[in-house]
């Protein structure tokens, strides 16, 4: 081993101790050291299956680290609509009905693509950062210094340890690039798009490490879209693969912008059309709650 190599490996040794001294750190001694509430936005979609082990724990968490920052949920609807309705009153009972004035719950009856429960949370952020989680994470209390330390006002869209799981989109991004595409029913290939769209701007995507976000990657026996779609990668819905290859081709000659995912670059069909925030149906909220699927009832 180099002495360079050794260097790093003793630095990237001592790093990984200090996280994980810091991890054990409870939230009660982590007294907040800046007003968060004007920063940004938290934003978590979720379903039914993941309700008990990790949304609730999760929400619950944010809710005493982040006690000044708004905290949009977006829920997912479910084919079953027994089980989607005592989903809904439970989680309606037992979470909205006792949230703060500033956390809002945008409630799915049916299934809806992913990318429109993120484009309802970008509405409901009102042009500030929104920061996206996964309704799968563990969070350590030290995320909050974390946060206090983060340039809110510098960001454009960064992914949090390279993953689409947990990213930020700034206003900017979106005034520029538009929110994410609508068509897109189910689940994958929606972050595919928004990075080629991203390229073709040459808007920049950052990645940022965050040690005190941790990813469960749940795989769930049920989803939203079992009734919409096929899965493909695993997890993915075949519906939203065909939507993606609708819109974009493979060049497989260095020409597009890159895609990780897929190996390949990747470049418009036709001209993209470029759909503002504000060109979406106003969200009715009341009371912290919105019912998207019952507003033209």
């Amino acid at each position: 081993m180099t002495k360079a190599n050794l260097n790093f490996y003793l630095y990237r040794s001592a790093l990984a101790a200090v996280h994980g001294v810091k991890r054990l750190i409870p939230a009660a001694l982590i007294p907040h050291r800046q007003e968060l509430g004007g920063k940004f936005v938290i934003g978590i979609t979720t379903y039914i299956e993941r309700y008990e082990q990790y949304f609730k724990p999760l929400y619950k968490s944010l809710s005493i680290l982040f006690p000044d920052v708004p905290i949009v949920v977006a829920v997912n609807g479910f084919p079953d609509q027994q089980k989607q309705q005592q989903y809904l009153e439970r989680l309606k009972s037992e979470l909205a009905d006792v949230s703060p004035p500033h956390h809002i719950f945008i409630l799915h009856d049916r299934p809806r693509g992913l990318t429109t429960l993120w484009n309802e949370m970008l509405q409901a952020a009102d042009h500030r950062p929104l920061w996206i989680l996964n309704d799968d994470l563990r969070v350590d209390a030290w995320l909050r210094r974390w946060a206090e330390k983060f340039d809110w006002n510098g960001a454009q869209l960064t992914l949090l340890n390279d993953t689409w799981s947990h990213f930020i989109i700034a206003p900017m991004v979106v005034a520029k690039a538009g929110i994410f595409e609508t068509s897109f029913p189910g689940i994958g290939f929606e972050d595919m798009d928004y990075t080629a769209r991203l390229g073709l701007l040459a808007i920049a995507i950052a990645n940022v490490p965050c040690p005190y976000l941790h990813h469960c990657n749940h795989q769930p026996q049920a989803t939203s879209f079992d009734e919409v779609s096929g899965r493909t990668w695993g997890k993915y819905t075949s519906a939203n693969e065909d939507c993606f290859y609708r819109l974009w081709v493979r060049t497989s000659d260095g020409t597009g912008v890159y895609i990780k995912q897929i190996r390949d670059f990747v470049k418009p069909i036709q001209s993209l059309s470029f759909i503002s925030l504000a060109s979406l149906k106003p969200l009715e909220i009341r009371k912290g709650l919105a019912f998207p699927d019952r507003q033209d009832l």
